[in-house]
């Protein structure tokens, strides 16, 4: 589903040139699956010639300990390796597909393309490389040199002569919005005119892209390698503001109670993609704090899809635009009615939990099994509330 880009690094910035056009840099900075890294250069360490994560935590401890906690440490989570796993004998494709996200080195794949473009085994393969999902290396370092974005004082100088690993390259084109859409926006399959991951194109038609706050200004607050997103509680809580309370309808002489979500504070849709779903309730209570019989209002907020049929169609689409509301109203049409309860909860695996309980209930092989049930179980504990309050009525 994603956007994909081919070829080798032959083209890639050396030493002494590097891109100044941000379509020609992620062109050749993005190519995936990345190119294989290539023989290790001498002179360098065991730690400076290595791929792993941990390897990069030896000098940059915060940003490996924040990594560590982030969804993208995760991404090659049981969810996606149990499907894999039937792909890799006969549609390794397939496989070579999702990993350009999911573990874009061409390290992780089991399988590379020769030079007539047909997968063969891959002699570098590392399969403990290929769980850690999208590592340091996979947005930092090209043929092993390293490439990052400018100084905090926005310097981007050429690191001294003895410089760790060889120095850095430096380029203001990590910090473009842009540098995350690669992964973060699809190009195709199109569904009711908008990409199943849209993102960025959300992003780009909303005052944030307008005012330049980018994905990383949200994301990756003070250079913070978290990634924060829709399973954070406090990242989701912190993006809307919701509002609870009664109103006099005087013309029908009606008495209602709503819910008001405003996205006042996410620069895309609320909530973006198509995994997540917030579903939003009121319920009228009793003086002894009951539910009404009849008296409760339920409402999704999110997009499904469905592509069983191989054709991906969109179903609903109910999410909120940047400063953009969506009101729950409630009548109060029993006199017993005292209390309104309103409650937000956030499904951020609604999807996934619905395709895993689907493949659990056919065949799979025992490795299969055993990680989609892990998924699963995941998927059905995800869940957070970011709302909770009761209001009495007049």
């Amino acid at each position: 589903m994603a956007s994909r880009r081919g070829g080798d690094l032959s083209a890639f910035p050396t030493d002494s040139r590097f891109f100044n056009d941000l379509d020609e840099f992620l062109e050749a900075y993005w190519q995936r699956p990345i190119p294989l890294q290539g023989p290790a250069p001498e002179g360098l360490s065991a730690l400076e010639n290595s791929l792993e994560p941990s390897a990069c935590g030896a000098c940059h401890a915060e940003q490996y300990m924040d990594w560590q906690t982030s969804i993208h440490s995760g991404a090659y989570s049981p969810g996606l390796s149990g499907q894999l796993v039937n792909w890799e004998t006969d549609w390794y494709q397939n496989v070579r597909d999702c990993l350009v996200c999911h573990a874009p080195l061409s390290e992780q794949s089991a399988q590379v393309p020769d030079t007539l473009g047909n997968l063969r085994p891959n002699p570098v393969f590392d399969r403990a490389l290929q769980n850690h999902g999208l590592v340091c290396a996979a947005c930092h370092m090209r043929g092993w040199r390293r490439y990052g974005p400018p100084r905090r004082d926005g310097s981007v100088a050429e690191s001294p002569p003895g410089s760790p690993h060889g120095g850095v390259k430096r380029s203001p084109f990590f910090e473009d919005s842009r540098f995350c859409s690669e992964c973060h926006q699809f190009a195709a399959p199109a569904v009711n005119g908008k990409s199943l991951q849209n993102t960025y194109e959300e992003w780009a038609n909303s005052r944030y892209a307008a005012e330049g706050v980018s994905c990383q200004g949200c994301h990756m607050p003070d250079r913070r390698h978290l990634w924060r997103g829709v399973h954070d509680s406090t990242m989701v809580r912190s993006g809307v503001t919701i509002e609870l309370g009664e109103r006099l309808v005087s013309r029908a002489n009606r008495r209602v109670v709503d819910l008001r979500i405003t996205n006042s504070g996410t620069g895309h849709r609320f909530p973006t993609y198509v995994t997540p779903e917030v579903r939003v309730s009121i319920e009228l209570l009793d003086a002894a704090g009951r539910v009404i019989d009849g008296a409760e209002v339920e409402s999704l907020i999110g997009r499904r899809v469905d592509g069983s049929s191989g054709i991906w169609i969109e179903l609903f689409d109910t999410r909120i635009p940047p400063d953009s509301s969506v009101t729950v109203t409630a009548e109060i049409n029993d006199s017993d009615a005292r209390l309104a309860r309103g409650t937000v909860t956030v499904y951020p695996d609604a999807f996934y939990r619905a395709v895993f309980a689907g493949m659990l209930s056919g065949e799979l092989s025992d490795t299969s099994r055993a990680l989609i049930s892990e998924a699963h179980r995941r998927a059905r504990h995800s869940s957070f509330k970011i709302f909770d309050d009761t209001v009495s009525l007049r």
